[in-house]
């Protein structure tokens, strides 16, 4: 996207209407953003976007009546210069994942108002630019370093495959691994389950940081953190769904920055939703722990989101794929696997149903239950992996940065956060 310095170019892909009425007259009225064109039919729809050469695609979910979904996921491959913001007829959580999926990088509920358009548009801008930056900033003369791996994010685009219990059990199996300080980060802030699987009872939450989050010390962080008797500290998500709402990717980031100084090892619980937090704590983690289970309907999913992640620039070896359920009877075997997905399982945690259950009904992990299951020794060998994880840097140990526009992209428009 082109520096913030001149006018932003925007083109809308929408048929005539109040939306399109609406973006036409909320544009003339800003100077930063120029309305270069409105295409309202498919036909020469990518030569003309090519001729308009937009900073900002606005693509309405539905064009001449049909769904846009495939032409914003082929847009996202054709111009993945230009940030895609999607506009939505309503809140429908599994269909903002799907426009995610596909390369949106935000996206609206229509009805909107002028400024929620405006303000999407200037945030979509000032992280583009800020990615830019970032990737164009090359260290000169400076000696290649090497570090160990400090963070890691687990994610599934899927839901049930079990992202928490394994980020628990991890960061658990890392502090017994190396005796070093380990936070696990719930970095799901609506609806997440750290405080049940691990039986904790806090006031505080990681939304008590956010006024703090550019100064964090360590006695602030000791006040609001919990420690688990495993040996690590856990930093939940507010309980209070209102308090969530008002909780910005920003946030999230800058606490992530400010927390990551105090600790060896940062396992982040990303959960499942594609949104806004989530990917920017993938981005900000040296590496993303993809979770995925051998049943078609998740493998599918999973191939939806490797594919979003090689557009939009993630390197090959930030995602390692973990298969959990391992073994479970009826499964798609592993080669099948990882030939469909095109990509190596990093790691397998073996199926281990029901002393997994007995652990989180009784609110302790499985690894301190029960340490000598087939599920625990998998853990272990996972945290002895991770832990021989080095990673290259430039002169220089760096705290964690984003460096590219996934996390930084897929936004929540703020209607939807209200």
């Amino acid at each position: 996207m082109s520096p913030v310095s001149r006018q932003i170019r925007v083109v809308v892909l929408c048929d005539p209407g109040a939306s399109q009425q609406q973006i036409i007259e909320t544009l003339k009225t800003q100077n930063e953003f120029s309305l270069v064109d409105i295409l309202s039919s498919k036909e020469r729809l990518a030569r003309q976007i090519r001729a308009a050469e937009p900073d900002i695609l606005l693509v309405d979910s539905q064009l001449e009546s049909e769904s846009t979904m495939d032409i914003i996921d082929d847009l996202a491959l054709q111009f993945p210069t230009a940030a895609i913001v999607a506009i939505l007829p309503s809140n429908d959580p599994v269909v903002a994942q799907q426009v995610m999926l596909a390369g949106a990088r935000a996206f609206l509920i229509a009805p909107f108002t002028q400024i929620n358009l405006i303000s999407t548009l200037r945030r979509v801008t000032e992280l583009e630019g800020r990615r830019q930056q970032s990737q164009s900033y090359i260290p000169s003369q400076l000696p290649e370093a090497m570090r160990p791996l400090r963070s890691v994010t687990f994610y599934s685009p899927r839901g049930g495959t079990g992202v928490t219990s394994l980020a628990v059990n991890t960061a658990i199996g890392l502090a017994e691994e190396t005796g070093k300080r380990v936070l696990l980060f719930e970095g799901k802030v609506f609806f997440g389950h750290l405080e049940v699987i691990l039986n904790l009872k806090v006031q505080n939450a990681l939304s008590d940081l956010i006024p703090h989050a550019s100064n964090l010390d360590e006695n602030l962080i000791h006040d609001v953190v919990c420690p688990h008797p495993s040996g690590i500290h856990v930093l939940l998500a507010p309980a209070n769904v209102q308090i969530a709402q008002g909780i910005r990717a920003e946030d999230i980031y800058n606490i992530f920055v400010g927390v990551s100084r105090h600790y060896d090892y940062i396992v982040v619980d990303a959960g499942g939703p594609l949104n806004d937090i989530s990917v920017t704590l993938m981005d900000a983690a040296d590496r993303i722990l993809l979770v995925s289970t051998p049943d078609l309907a998740t493998l599918h999913d999973t191939s939806r989101f490797l594919q979003l992640s090689r557009s939009l620039g993630y390197p090959a070896e930030k995602i390692l794929m973990i298969l959990n359920k391992a073994g479970i009877e009826g499964g798609v075997k592993l080669k099948d696997i990882e030939g469909v997905l095109h990509t190596q399982v990093y790691h397998q945690i073996a199926d281990d149903p029901a002393n997994v259950l007995r652990s989180i009904n009784r609110g302790i992990p499985f690894l301190v239950y029960y340490p000598r299951s087939s599920a625990s020794r998998s853990i272990q060998q996972l945290a002895k992996n991770l832990i021989s994880i080095n990673l290259r840097e430039a002169g220089r140990v760096a705290e964690p940065l984003v460096t590219h526009k996934a996390g930084s992209d897929m936004l929540l428009a703020s209607s939807r956060l209200g």
